[in-house]
């Protein structure tokens, strides 16, 4: 059995007819897939940059029209007036939601679909991107 834990170990590799691995050669293997990786890594953080600004986006619309409410009732001098008031806030509020859960699920699909494409490029093709 070969002697892993002293001078054994080196005198080992230097034997002839025994494979010699250094570090440079284990990069260099795996090189394309820490470039893969990279890249993928990259796109999903750009992904999530995009989500939390469409997020923001319409947290703060929502906010905005949600502050606006007790204004509005204010001013009102019936109850219908403030009937018409709740309606309209709520007929707005489900349809921005409704939009805005759409272009969340829009970015959502599209930084997926980016990330396998960066799964997908040949690695030749990341080292030569990543250069540029």
């Amino acid at each position: 059995m070969a002697d892993l834990t002293g001078n054994g170990a080196k005198e080992g590799r230097n034997q002839p007819g025994s494979p010699s691995v250094g570090l440079q050669a284990i990069m260099e293997m795996q090189g394309p897939a820490a470039q893969t990786m990279l890249e993928v890594n990259r796109r999903l953080y750009d992904g999530i940059i995009e989500i939390n600004k469409e997020w923001t986006s319409f947290v703060n619309g929502r906010l905005k029209e949600d502050l606006a409410v007790p204004r509005q009732l204010a001013a009102c001098k019936s109850m219908q007036d403030m009937l018409g008031v709740y309606a309209e806030y709520v007929e707005r509020a489900c349809s921005q939601y409704q939009s805005g859960f759409e272009q969340m699920a829009k970015v959502g699909r599209a930084m997926a679909e980016d990330t396998m494409n960066a799964v997908r490029l040949h690695p030749d093709e990341l080292a030569k991107k990543s250069r540029n």
